[in-house]
């Protein structure tokens, strides 16, 4: 039983680790493309790219793992919806994790163009010029505005997303019981819609491991603790897209479990 037991968690971790990473590799992709190349996606494409990867992400996932995909959705399912508690660390470094190995399989999949890109414009890695391409991976907030616009912007974001998530799962809905396959679809939409109206203003992650990841790998490859700093002397600005996603979906969960849903 022990056993049958240890192989159903580590396939629903490598589920979790792989669905992760797809949403990583389409993600950061199409921002080195657009960065790297002379096809310049806009903000509109950008995000869509992000939704439908989260998409796939979950219809490739969700009979097994139950499509996480994020570390703040699963501390959420272990607080409110008793998720089990043994099973939070590993799903979380599995999301992290993956997050971290398909950011290796990017940088090397543009290694040529990110060279040329380095030459080009005499770039050094781990100087403050540098960070110009450290966006294409991690979530740096908005230097210009206050940590605690950005920690709110970032709060609010995560809290509409786990409202209508929650909302779109409802039971009640015959519509989306009989037509279940579009759920995904729409989670992704809603994806696309928070990144084309907030990101502009203030960059959001909306995922702790989209963010982590990256960045631990950035910090490996020469960029060191920039690389979570993002140049800024305010270490404070590391933990918005780590902590307050967290925050965000949580305190949503909350609200919708108490207040709106009651």
């Amino acid at each position: 039983m022990n056993i049958c037991r240890k192989k159903n968690i580590i396939k629903k971790c490598i589920f979790e680790f792989l669905g992760t990473g797809v949403i990583i590799f389409f993600g950061l992709s199409c921002l080195a493309v657009s960065k790297l190349t002379n096809i310049k996606l806009n903000q509109l494409e950008i995000s869509c790219i992000w939704g439908l990867s989260v998409a796939i992400s979950i219809y490739f996932t969700s009979t097994t793992s139950g499509s996480h995909l994020n570390p703040a959705i699963t501390i959420f399912f272990w607080l409110f919806s008793k998720f089990n508690k043994k099973k939070v660390l590993p799903y979380v470094i599995s999301q992290i994790l993956g997050s971290f190995c398909f950011t290796i399989i990017v940088y090397y999949f543009f290694s040529h163009t990110l060279n040329a890109f380095i030459k080009k414009h005499n770039i050094i890695i781990g100087t403050i010029e540098s960070m110009d391409l450290a966006y294409i991976f991690c979530v740096y907030p908005n230097y210009h505005k206050s940590v605690i616009y950005d920690s709110i912007i970032e709060i609010i974001s995560n809290i509409l997303f786990i409202i209508i998530l929650l909302e779109l799962n409802k039971k009640k809905y015959i519509f989306f019981l009989k037509y279940k396959f579009m759920i995904p679809m729409l989670i992704g939409c809603v994806i696309c819609i928070i990144n084309l109206v907030i990101n502009p203003f203030s960059n959001i992650s909306l995922n702790p491991a989209r963010d982590l990841g990256p960045k631990i790998f950035l910090s490996l490859m020469g960029w060191g603790t920039l690389s979570f700093t993002g140049g800024n002397n305010n270490i404070l600005y590391s933990f918005i897209p780590n902590i307050c996603p967290i925050v965000g979906v949580n305190l949503g969960g909350w609200i919708y479990k108490n207040i709106y849903n009651n």
